[in-house]
């Protein structure tokens, strides 16, 4: 593993986990070539398929002796079409009237596929309105409500074509009644707990209480993993910025929401979200059809790569693949070529956080301050790197979101830390066997650093650290070391 390339790596790759790499060779070979984290789509795949790509993830790990977070990524109330069965599609004729229903109403009642799309939605008789839209497979095709029967909702198509089973469904102007955690969402957290994964990523999120419920059902187990919620609902934006402040880590999941609002106005609100969560210190992921085209094509387009490019100058800590690395054809090239997208445009990326207004920080006013010294002495050309030890990687995230010109280290005696911690902008975790007092545990990380050729000897660094230590003090201290 190359340690000094790793530690340069500012912008954060995550990996969806699938066939494609389903093997430890695979996940080895990916974070080599520059991912940093792995997404368990629990919307896919057994308990027993996600048991085992855990399993391969912490053998990569080990392997390489580099700590790599796990998010578990909920399915949430996606709405889809029911599987249509022999029938295999339902041809949507523009202009000719239909109805849709919940799957289990249709059964019920023996209705035939030929009149009535059934849908993955107890209540949509309940929620609909006359005159919504309603969209299916990523938007492509589209009815509109023109009447409610009961249970059945009428319907016109407007854009036709064949649909399939199991297609998405989105509904724009719709207020949506169905809770943000499912049934199955419920048994797959409890799975997530379980097999510790780092964080716990909440679709179709609307409200701070959606985050909150979901926190309060993990607190039954007594333990809290960090909530990355996912933007994807109009409504949402609408709440962003309390759903930010109640959340550990935002998604800008421009596949949903892309449907669910305007294409137009996607750039617009990826921004306003990266802008808001760098002020609130939450790490934020942009997510979707970063380069799409590499499911099937060894090389991305060049809208692609501007993409890319693009979040990583609106301050994005990470960028996502989805379909690329999970059943692409090439999931490599597909990390080599946006760690190199992401490398360029970081070389070109000036951002001063002194301009950046900030909400909030650290509860503690000296961690926060210790906090923004070292970011702003790693300016100086004779500083090589930033360390710090944290607990909880507090420290590390306050550092991390005033973009410090130098590679950020966070140790810890705690390996949630040290893999959470891989999530952060310009942040490498590492695990630290004890810690002793102040003086010798300085010591003893200068002598790791040097160990594991992270440095040379001779080397300047700023060490953060919490005095004292037997105490688990929050970071009090700053010092700048020579290695």
């Amino acid at each position: 593993m190359n340690f000094t390339r790793a530690l340069n790596n500012k912008t954060k790759i995550l990996c969806t986990v699938g066939p494609a790499i389903s093997s430890v060779e695979k996940i080895v070979a990916l974070i080599q070539a520059g991912a940093n984290a792995f997404r368990l789509n629990m919307s896919h795949s057994s308990h027993q398929t996600h048991l085992e790509s855990i399993r391969i993830i912490r053998e990569a790990e080990k392997q390489l002796q580099y700590y790599v977070p796990i998010i578990a990524d909920l399915q949430g109330p996606k709405l889809r079409v029911a599987d249509l069965g022999v029938n295999g599609g339902i041809n949507l004729i523009p202009g000719r009237e239909m109805y849709l229903a919940d799957t289990e109403y249709v059964k019920q009642n023996k209705l035939s596929y030929d009149e009535v799309i059934p849908i993955t939605y107890p209540t949509v008789a309940k929620d609909v309105k006359i005159e919504d839209a309603i969209l299916f497979d990523d938007g492509l095709l589209k009815v509109q409500v023109i009447g409610k029967e009961g249970e059945l909702v009428k319907v016109v198509v407007i854009n036709g074509g064949l649909l399939k089973s199991r297609k998405g469904m989105n509904l724009p102007n719709t207020n949506f009644s169905q809770s943000v955690m499912t049934e199955k969402d419920a048994i797959d957290l409890k799975f997530a707990i379980e097999n510790k994964v780092d964080y716990v990523a909440a679709s179709f999120v609307r409200t701070a209480s959606d985050v909150l419920r979901i926190r309060k059902f993990m607190q039954n187990f007594g333990v809290t993993i960090p909530i990355i919620s996912k933007i994807e609902k109009p409504e949402a934006i609408v709440n962003l910025e309390k759903i930010i402040q109640v959340s550990d880590g935002v998604m800008v999941a421009r596949g949903d929401l892309g449907v669910e609002i305007s294409s137009a106005l996607v750039p617009i609100v990826q921004k306003k979200i990266i802008s808001m969560c760098n002020a609130y210190f939450k790490p934020v992921i942009t997510a979707t059809q970063m380069l799409e085209s590499m499911i099937q094509n060894p090389r991305p387009t060049r809208a692609e790569a501007s993409d890319v490019a693009n979040a990583v100058f609106d301050g994005t800590d990470a960028v996502m693949l989805s379909a690329e690395t999970s059943v692409g054809a090439y999931p490599i090239e597909a990390v080599t070529y946006m760690r190199m997208i992401c490398s360029e445009t970081e070389r070109e990326l000036h951002l001063d956080f002194h301009t950046i207004q900030y909400k909030t920080a650290s509860k503690e006013h000296k961690t926060d301050a210790i906090a923004s010294a070292a970011a702003t002495m790693s300016s100086d050309p004779r500083i090589s790197g930033i360390a710090t030890l944290s607990l909880s990687g507090e420290t590390a995230l306050l550092i991390s979101k005033r973009r410090p010109n130098a590679p950020l280290i966070s140790f810890s005696e705690k390996i949630e830390t040290v893999r959470r911690v891989g999530l952060y902008w310009g942040t490498t975790g590492f695990l630290i066997e004890q810690v002793t007092t102040t003086d010798q545990t300085i010591e003893d990380i200068k002598l790791m650093l040097v160990k594991r050729k992270f440095y040379q000897a001779g080397t300047n660094i700023v060490i953060t650290i919490g005095r004292p230590l037997q105490k688990k003090s929050r970071t009090n201290m700053l010092s700048i070391e020579t290695l």
